[in-house]
């Protein structure tokens, strides 16, 4: 018996890789509703109003101090158990994706905000003062000078939080989502585990890629927003000057 058959290794790919949009998805899904969430949820905990910033700050506590999966056997189990017992709606037809998307989006958000909120408080007050003494309305102010170095310099911690929320879709087999594990979890039950390890490996390298892919990514869209604001040049010129003495 082989340790490890490569050519059933390289078989799996052509299994696994059609389910990979639909992993995709899911994450795709979930950045919207976590990237915009986690935004208005760091605004409301930058704002001087004591009962928004309580409240947002114990739902960011509850969503950070609880395991993705517990998380996501709450919302699977107790959300139509609560519509169907408190308002009559019976939701037990919806595709799985939905408490994966939704789960996501609530555990990216609680992150995501914390982030952005400490980008925020990163960029010094007078850079807003000065906006506004030059004309600029609050919102001008804050989209066209806070916002751009708010997210320069919070890009790296989303780029792992990206990441993370990729790797959490691989437990999406546990209420039944038939994704890239779901879609490897079914094929090695029809073969009866023959090759379960080839199997895994091969899923291990899919994750693998696109981590990498998502963290190059990242670093394009860093050095482009750190070129838009002078930032990267500015520190070319150091290393320049450094080098020359």
């Amino acid at each position: 018996m082989k340790l490890f058959d490569f050519p059933a290794f390289l078989e799996s790919f052509p299994i696994l890789l059609p389910y990979l949009p639909f992993t995709l998805g899911i994450l795709g899904l979930s950045l919207v509703f976590s990237l915009s969430f986690g935004l208005f949820f760091a605004w409301c905990k930058l704002r001087k109003n004591k009962i928004v910033r309580n409240l947002i700050g114990f739902y960011v506590q509850i969503i950070q101090g609880t395991p993705f999966i517990v998380l996501l056997f709450v919302n699977y189990y107790g959300i139509p158990k609560l519509l169907r017992e408190g308002f009559g709606i019976d939701i037990t037809g919806w595709n799985k994706a939905f408490y994966m998307v939704l789960t996501l989006s609530a555990f990216g958000s609680a992150r995501m905000s914390e982030t952005m909120r400490s980008a925020y408080l990163a960029i010094p007050k007078g850079q807003t003062e000065a906006a506004l003494s030059c004309g600029l309305s609050p919102f001008q102010a804050f989209f066209h000078i806070v916002m751009p170095q708010a997210l320069y310099i919070a890009l790296p911690n989303l780029g792992n939080l990206i990441i993370s929320n990729l790797l959490e879709t691989a437990v999406g087999f546990s209420i039944g989502v038939i994704d890239l594990v779901g879609n490897a979890r079914n094929y090695n039950t029809r073969t009866y585990g023959v090759h379960i390890l080839e199997v895994y490996v091969a899923i291990a390298l899919i994750y693998w890629a696109l981590s990498l892919l998502l963290a190059k990514l990242t670093q394009v869209l860093e050095n482009r927003l750190g070129r838009h604001q002078g930032l990267t040049v500015s520190h070319e010129k150091k290393k320049g000057t450094a080098a020359n003495v």
